[in-house]
């Protein structure tokens, strides 16, 4: 696997784990009666999100080029 293709794939994995310790700070901070402090890390969540989907469909075409293949392949 080339390095951009490692790269993006430990990105990938970085990123799914800060969403999901983002995930329960949130529901830690509601629990414990902070829910402005919540609404702040739901929205840092959802940025995350959106980088998420930007690292995979970089990921995915970076597999595809190196396959040799044009059509982009969900991981």
């Amino acid at each position: 696997m080339a390095r951009r293709t490692e790269d993006l794939a430990a990105a990938r994995r970085l990123l799914l784990a800060l969403s999901e310790g983002l995930a329960k700070a949130g529901r830690l901070l509601v629990a414990s009666g902070l829910a402005e402090d919540a609404r702040a890390v739901a929205r840092m969540r959802a940025e995350v999100g959106g980088m998420r989907k930007r690292v995979r469909t970089v990921h995915n075409a970076a597999i595809a080029a190196e396959r040799g293949t044009t059509a982009t392949e969900e991981n």
